[in-house]
């Protein structure tokens, strides 16, 4: 790999920090060849890193980083993250355990703390999870590629967030080890072997059918834009007709989806043929499209102030009258494993509203059009993170817990 492309890389990974509430400080590293890796240095303020400050080129035999990268063949991508939240779990506890289930999908039953940052303690700490905290200091992920480790470190920021915010609100509840465990073991051996083929075969779509794939698409992207979700997490569909619904295909960057891999699926059978794999939700969409008649689009979502509601297994309420009107107080759907029992936990928290969150997972949204939606998930976002504090300190007096919720 050149400078030149390795520039372009690390480029595309800055510009998955945001300048959200939180501030994110730390250094990106990517490995060049067998002698030369490529650095953002320093400790930055991740979200405002400029290729034109130019990046450094270092030698692998030399330095703590260049020991990482030498003895761990398989790793090409370094990221070091410091934020408050990380810094404060990193004090306080000895692991971080996953409250969360995209944190149990990417590291197991917890992230370990770290006592220094001293490659053989780090190798040993990622070897299995990727990620590892390093006590009032931060997070490092070791991974692959660029990608899987900046999703990485924004999902451990986020569950990090969970244990210091979802204190206002009764406290993260972990997953017990036996759940996380599974959710870890399907996850590497399922999930991330799933759509790697290059392309699938183009095929002809009638104008509105173009234009809603377009749709959901830049729907996609504006999503992780808003850090509505990170990575591949999340979801996205709209009903083409009566019978058909188009959804995102499963584990694939939202960036890189193109108009041939949104999945065109039968809402009675679920049946769609030679296509990407859909979504791991598909039957929880098709049901909501059959159970309530004011459906025509659902955006599901990872947000941080969300997930921190999730970990809880809290919901809360709405107290502007227009938006209440429209989509009610925030419920809490019972915590399941993909299939059946999801969808039916999710289809009955909705009842008498558009809104709910999942508890240790994310938020479904559903409604009149794509637009309308998104802009409730982004309102619901803003709400739950002024609730916990995130930015305007408002009482969390608000919040409703799971067994007040549930329909």
């Amino acid at each position: 790999m050149t400078y030149e492309q390795g520039s372009e890389l690390l480029m595309n990974a800055v510009r998955g920090f945001h300048c959200g509430c939180k501030k994110m400080f730390g250094q990106i590293a990517l490995k060049l060849d067998n002698e030369q890796y490529i650095s953002t240095g320093g400790n930055k303020l991740l979200s405002q890193i400029r290729e034109e400050d130019g990046f450094e080129i270092c030698d692998i035999n030399t330095g703590d980083l260049g020991q990482i990268f030498k003895h761990s063949q398989d790793s090409n991508a370094f990221i070091f993250g410091c934020s408050a939240d990380i810094v404060e779990v990193s004090e306080t506890l000895d692991k971080l355990p996953a409250s969360l289930e995209d944190l149990a999908q990417i590291a197991g039953p917890y992230v370990e703390v770290i006592p220094d940052s001293l490659p053989g303690n780090i190798l040993k700490a990622t070897n299995g999870s990727g990620s590892c905290l390093i006590k009032g200091c931060g997070v490092v992920t070791i991974a692959s590629n660029l990608k899987k480790a900046v999703a990485a470190v924004q999902i451990i920021e986020k569950s990090c967030q969970a244990y210091v915010h979802g204190k206002m609100i009764g406290g993260a509840i972990p997953f017990n080890e036996e759940t996380a465990q599974k959710l870890h073991h399907d996850f590497m051996h399922q999930y991330v072997h799933v759509n790697q083929e290059p392309y699938v075969d183009f095929t002809g779509f009638n104008e509105e059918e173009f234009a809603l794939r377009n749709k959901i698409i830049e729907c996609g992207k504006d999503l992780v834009r808003k850090d509505l979700v990170y990575g591949c997490w999340g979801n996205i569909s709209a009903k083409l007709n009566d019978h058909e619904m188009l959804i995102t295909p499963t584990a694939m960057d939202y960036f890189t989806i193109k108009i041939e891999d949104i999945v065109k699926v039968n809402l009675d059978t679920l049946d769609y043929g030679r296509q990407r794999v859909f979504s791991t939700e598909a039957n929880v969409h098709a049901r909501l499209y059959k159970d309530f008649p004011d459906c025509r689009a659902i955006i599901h979502t990872h947000s941080n102030g969300i997930s921190v509601f999730a970990a809880c297994e809290a919901g809360f309420t709405i107290d502007n009258p227009e938006l209440k009107d429209i989509i009610g107080d925030i419920k809490v759907a019972n915590y399941a494993f993909p299939g059946k029992e999801l969808e039916d936990s999710i289809a009955s928290a909705l009842c008498g509203t558009h809104s709910i969150i999942v508890a240790h997972h994310g938020a479904f949204f559903y409604g009149e059009s794509l637009d309308i939606v998104f802009a409730v998930a982004e309102a619901v976002e803003k709400r739950a993170q002024n609730i916990l504090q995130f930015n305007n300190p408002e009482p969390a007096s608000e919040s409703m817990p799971a067994h007040d919720s549930e329909s």
